[in-house]
């Protein structure tokens, strides 16, 4: 009878504290992780977002479903701490998971930077699984490119290195980068005949152009030949032209000639984009999202 009374009192106070560390845990929202075994009762109290960071540093892109399941926590926990972390500028929040966010010194002096970053969240909306995707070598592509660490089932086809390895741990989808001479003012892209021709030899469904210049009468220009080019054959082998730009490309015309305004499809862009030159492209029927 003594034996079973200390038990039986041991046991209540068992139940007491396993009852207060799991309504310490929900205060914490989950970031405590209480475990139960025949050595005793383990109570930690983790930091979980930076646990994310030090996943998605060893593995750059992970689906809500695997980070639920690596921190033993419901997707929504996670879909809540990704969004805490992206407000934090600590990681990209894609579609279905987060992003390691690298950022180098050319990208931090942008003055778009943040621009380009939702017009990118934007424009991959417009991509199916399946699909074949021309991605030139303009800077808001590098971000869309992040934005495609959601999808497997795609082909990329790119004339821009730092886009390519991007994706060089990733074997669930196909990457062609084009081959030619590296770009004089850009050593990151690819252009000449080889690239342009290269280019030509594939069918895509949807291409995503950057542009530094666009207008209304003179269409879509770049300052250099090369790149011009590259835009141009992607621009005709692609079903559906998509060009991203943001506010300041507006009104903006350059020595080379790309494409005229009549053969986009799909304008993506940022809501400071002249409401004049917005009305008349939406006129001519060209979709528009910002």
């Amino acid at each position: 009878m003594d034996v079973f009374f200390l038990i039986s009192i041991n046991f209540d106070h068992f139940v007491s504290l396993v009852d207060c560390l799991l309504q310490i845990s929900l205060y914490y929202e989950q970031k405590s992780k209480l475990t139960i075994n025949d050595g005793g009762i383990e109570f930690t109290v983790r930091n979980r977002p930076s646990e994310i960071i030090r996943l998605l540093t060893i593995k750059p892109f992970m689906t809500i479903e695997e980070l639920s399941a690596e921190l033993d926590v419901s997707p929504a926990t996670i879909r809540r701490d990704l969004t805490e972390l992206e407000n934090s500028d600590s990681i990209l929040r894609v579609n279905g998971g987060g992003a390691i966010l690298r950022r180098d010194r050319k990208e931090a002096e942008d003055r778009f930077f943040e621009e380009k970053k939702r017009i990118a969240a934007s424009a991959v909306s417009l991509v199916k699984e399946g699909d074949t995707i021309f991605l030139d070598s303009g800077s808001t592509n590098l971000h869309l490119a992040d934005q495609l660490f959601a999808f497997s089932n795609i082909t990329l086809v790119t004339n821009n290195i730092r886009i390519a390895n991007k994706f060089i741990n990733r074997k669930d989808l196909s990457v062609i980068i084009c081959g030619g001479t590296l770009g004089e003012v850009n050593p990151e892209s690819i252009v000449g005949p080889v690239a342009e021709n290269m280019i030509s030899s594939f069918r895509a469904n949807i291409c995503f152009i950057g542009t530094s210049g666009i207008n209304i009468n003179q269409g879509i220009t770049d300052p250099y030949l090369s790149s011009a080019r590259i835009k141009e054959k992607m621009i005709e082998n692609s079903n559906k032209v998509v060009l991203v730009t943001d506010h300041s490309k507006f009104g903006v015309i350059n020595t080379h000639f790309v494409c005229s305004i009549d053969e986009i499809d799909h304008i993506v862009t940022d809501k400071l984009a002249p409401e004049e030159d917005i009305n008349f492209m939406m006129d001519k029927g060209i979709s528009v999202t910002f």
